[in-house]
């Protein structure tokens, strides 16, 4: 029976639409029962069951997969089951409706909170705390690389380590403690020395983690690329061309862009955020001077800024007005990619050559016609996969920023302990392995706070 309460708790697990197959999750005391009302028995453990689902009223509803996980060997450390069902909105609400119908009083079934099934498994003994954030991290991770980083904490003994850090700064404590309250001749020799480079030999681990987990940071990170340019440069129809779909209006008509327009394209193994923004231009038009103020405020927070210049109506002054403005907007020409437009309708390809030359990045293309797209998505990605490339082949974990604080937090206090153990200073010592082990033990969740729990537990999805 779970610690939390006596209540048994049921969610849809998988997306709230119109699917082909849908998964709906129960744990608590009554799942038995309710296995019973619906099936018609209990499903021989741990094992895929085809069934007949029967509604409140004794009526065939659905037939589908039904698998049941008797506690405390499931993933809630309660009894738990999973029906699969089909995932029509009808049927989902059908079983929603004939689990809710059968609560009674003492025996409550109840829609799950947030985050509540992995909760409960925490509470019981099944994950520890910083497993539990490395689930529904993997949940919403949005590519290869963060799967990878998570994983790194889930499968690759992490808690372990941190667990073993810390018995092994209690151990140190201990020792340290004894030397405060007995003489030498009850607790044996004691060398300042020896204590200090045994701290030192698990900072050497503690820097390495709190480095990788600095680098996994960054995975949180959407990347972005604003595309600027004068008006009827065709931004929009580049926008269009790398999403595969019409996500801004195109018109010959110049300034129909005026406010920012996000598009979520993947490049590669890479999502990144594609903002379309309005034609940079003089204009008396407030609602349009505004748009043009929001492009180049986005372009400055952005990891990339495409600048799209028509291929056929430009000269040498034009660029170099051009990096005038790049450089008026603080934006680093690095970061800044050349795209010259509209190539189809070019008549003098060696022109726009000559003219360019005075830029670090270009590449043409022809939205219309796909010519040069490819390269420019072998562009963008070799771009952002070039700045995010490492000079070590150390792997990166992915951690909570709470994590990643104690983790910083505990070094600092080691170092300090370090310090105060130098000068004789024995009993701040001490004082400093015993924060510096209660801020590993926070991580695991072997010593954990409500309220921190709470907010840790709201941000799951439902079901999770």
């Amino acid at each position: 029976m779970s610690a939390l309460d006596n209540d048994t708790i049921i969610a849809l697990s998988s997306a709230p639409v119109a699917s082909a197959l849908a998964i709906f999750r129960v744990s608590g005391p009554s799942t038995r029962r309710l296995l019973k009302n619906i099936v018609g028995f209990i499903p021989k453990n741990r094992v895929s069951t085809l069934s007949t689902f029967k509604s409140s009223d004794n009526r065939v509803f659905d037939k589908g997969l039904v698998v049941f996980f008797q506690g405390p060997k499931s993933f809630t450390g309660e009894d738990l089951c999973e029906f699969q069902i089909h995932g029509g909105l009808g049927v989902i609400k059908i079983l929603m409706d004939t689990c809710i119908s059968q609560s009674r009083l003492g025996k409550i079934i109840r829609f799950a909170e947030p985050g509540e099934f992995s909760k409960r498994a925490y509470v019981n003994g099944k994950i520890c705390l910083h497993e539990a954030e490395a689930i529904s991290d993997l949940v919403n991770a949005e590519s290869e690389e963060k799967v990878k980083a998570v994983n790194r904490i889930i499968n690759e003994g992490f808690g372990k380590d941190i667990i073993s850090l810390a018995n092994f700064l209690i151990t140190l404590r201990a020792e340290l403690e004894a030397q405060l309250d007995f003489s030498a001749d009850e607790t044996g020799s004691f060398e300042i020395k020896n204590f200090v480079k045994a701290i030192e030999e698990k900072q050497v681990w503690l820097n390495r983690t709190i480095e990788s987990a600095q680098e996994g940071e960054s995975l949180s990170h959407k990347l972005s690329i604003t595309i600027i340019g004068s008006a009827n440069a065709g931004k929009s129809t580049l926008l269009n061309k790398l999403a595969d779909k019409n996500v801004s209006i195109v018109h010959e008509e110049a300034g129909t862009t005026r406010d920012i327009i996000l598009s979520i394209i993947a490049l590669g193994n890479l999502q990144i955020e594609f903002f379309d923004t309005a034609g940079i231009r003089e204009t008396s038009n407030e609602i349009e001077a505004e748009g043009i103020n929001r492009a180049l405020e986005q372009a400055k927070i952005s990891d990339l800024v495409v600048y799209c210049v028509d291929i056929n109506n430009f000269d040498r002054q034009h660029l170099i007005e051009a990096k005038r403005l790049v450089n008026s907007a603080k934006i680093s020409e690095d970061n800044v990619l050349f795209v010259f437009t509209k190539l189809d309708l070019n008549r003098n390809n060696k022109t726009w050559k000559i003219n360019a030359q005075i830029l670090k990045n270009k590449i043409a293309v022809s939205a219309k016609t796909g010519a040069g797209i490819v390269n420019l998505r072998k562009v963008l990605l070799e771009h952002f996969q070039l700045k995010d490339s490492r000079e070590n082949d150390t792997e990166i974990i992915f951690l909570r920023k709470r994590s990643i604080d104690n983790l910083i937090e505990c070094e600092r206090r080691l170092k300090t302990c370090i310090e105060n153990a130098n000068s004789c200073s024995l009993d701040l010592a001490a004082e400093d392995l015993r924060l510096a082990q209660n801020l590993l033990l926070e991580i695991t969740g072997k010593i954990s706070n409500e309220l921190v729990l709470d907010e840790i537990f709201s941000k799951f999805c439902i079901g999770k």
